[in-house]
């Protein structure tokens, strides 16, 4: 199976089962790839830029932050952690909102191959959560 086929299949997943979302806020950020995490409060559509995040290369993370109700939320903090060795990636990324819940985490980097843990925080009035994703880089 391809890696498009791999990125494009929590998206698919994701989508049929989740609750409907508003225009405003898409689960899906073009090019058919990406991955959406869900929580009670919160979903997270997102996708790397570029395409294909190599070992020692810098990427960007696209991002839409939303409540499950479909109202735009604010994206808090984007952090990474290599789970086998449970040290995190020593690059801070820069967030840069574009509006409506729309982000762009700019000067990411996974450093060495292996299983990482992907730290997305956000809030939205009151309610604050971290959510997580999983990326194998190999």
């Amino acid at each position: 199976m391809s890696l498009r086929s791999l990125l494009a299949l929590p998206v698919i997943l994701a989508s049929a089962l989740a609750a409907p979302a508003r225009a405003d806020c898409p689960l899906d950020l073009g090019h058919g790839t990406g991955w959406v995490v869900f929580s009670d409060h919160f979903m997270i559509a997102f996708r790397p830029d570029p395409m294909r995040i190599e070992v020692g290369q810098p990427f960007a993370l696209l991002l839409n932050v939303c409540t499950r109700n479909g109202n735009p939320a604010e994206l808090l903090g984007v952090e990474a952690e290599l789970e086998d060795q449970g040290r995190r990636s020593k690059a801070a990324p820069t967030l840069a909102s574009t509006g409506e819940g729309r982000y762009r985490a700019d000067g990411l980097l996974f450093d060495a191959p292996g299983r990482w843990e992907l730290d997305l925080d956000v809030r939205a009035g009151q309610d604050s959560e971290r959510l997580t994703h999983e990326i194998i880089l190999k």
